[in-house]
């Protein structure tokens, strides 16, 4: 199979240095660590549940999306993952899409199999990965969408879109937000534009239940928005059944676990002042702020794939090379924020290796 460039590549590692799978500690992976209560008993329910076939509408799965996020259901396309989403976007709007970079590989790869002509806005290092409106207002008459992720995947900061949005709506464009890591962010309602979907159609919003409840395998995400063009486009695309009975059943408990959602956010807020703390302690490595459950670290001296073997053969952790997003070179890695043990580990990892 064709290699993506993602992270969590832990199972051919493993095989690749004869190691035992259930040994590595991946910091490739950007998943909080811990997971929701009675998780088995809900598991069990969906079991049972999965000798029918789910609800071709997803009513009750849309309605709790929609308590979530105080959203009329109507207005929210769950999915297979966010991925899926992405790509039914991809075939659902006008052929030129600009992308912010460096960020997830999936939306150029998206455009690409769907013929969309991508034109690459580059987010610059030494602006610290800042967005620059003006050059976005210059090159305005050369896409019809625009895709930014925010918190933004690698480097994990947070930004406020509402100048950007207003830029687009006055332009009559189409603003596409990957919100998948906004949970983990400490004022989430500042910076989220969930609130503005209902007064524009010029806003889609991508959102994962997956990265911040813990649970990737689930595979499930859903996008928001309230331009009915787009939604009836997506669902002319759109295969029946995408989403299993365990996701659909899960959505009944995930999305009201108060004390979950509450204390994940907490750790987090805490746990980042740790890592970023800790790391910036180790030499030759640049540490960028973040707002999430990730830390985008550039190697003064080295290279990314000979940090992460090193890592991975000498104390079985699996770290991001980050090399491959557009606009970061060799020197650029990815670190998860784990559980609070693992980053220590992580950690003691990183000052042996680098002195």
């Amino acid at each position: 199979m064709k290699d993506l460039g993602h992270g969590a590549n832990v199972d051919n590692m493993a095989k690749q240095f004869g190691k035992n799978e259930k040994d590595i500690i991946d910091f490739s992976s950007n998943v909080n660590p811990h997971i929701i209560s009675n998780l088995g008993k809900y598991v069990l329910e969906g079991l049972e549940k999965s000798r029918s076939y789910p609800d071709i509408n997803y009513t009750n799965l849309r309605n709790n999306i929609s308590d979530y996020i105080n959203i009329d259901s109507k207005l929210i396309i769950p999915g297979n993952g966010a991925t899926e989403i992405i790509y039914l976007l991809m075939k659902s709007i006008k052929k030129r899409i600009a992308i912010l970079n460096p960020t997830f590989s999936e939306y150029g790869r998206g455009a690409k199999l769907n013929n969309l002509e991508v034109v690459n806005f580059n987010l610059k290092e030494e602006n610290n990965f800042s967005i620059d409106l003006d050059d976005i207002q210059k090159n305005m008459d050369k896409f019809d969408s625009l895709f930014v992720c925010n918190p933004n995947n690698p480097n994990g900061k947070v930004k406020d879109l509402n100048k950007l949005l207003d830029l687009m709506i006055k332009n009559n464009k189409l603003l596409i937000v990957d919100e998948t890591f906004m949970e983990f962010v400490e004022e989430e309602e500042k910076y989220s534009l969930i609130n503005r979907v209902e007064e524009t159609p010029n806003l889609f919003i991508l959102k994962a239940v997956t990265k911040f409840f813990g649970m990737p395998g689930l595979r499930l995400g859903y996008g928001v928005t309230s331009n009915e063009q787009i939604i009836n486009n997506i669902y002319e695309y759109k295969e029946p059944w995408t989403i299993n009975s365990f996701a659909e059943n899960l959505s009944n408990y995930l999305f009201k676990d108060k004390d979950y959602i509450n204390s994940s956010k907490e750790y987090y807020i805490n746990e980042r002042k740790f890592m970023l703390e800790q790391l910036r302690k180790i030499p030759k490595l640049k540490v960028y702020d973040t707002d999430t459950n990730f830390v985008l670290i550039k190697l003064e001296d080295g290279e990314a794939n000979s940090l992460k073997l090193e890592l991975f053969e000498r104390y079985n952790i699996l770290i991001r090379d980050a090399s491959n997003f557009i606009g970061l070179d060799k020197s650029y890695v990815r670190v998860a924020i784990k559980s609070h043990d693992d980053n220590k580990i992580l950690i003691e990892s990183l000052r042996k290796v680098l002195g």
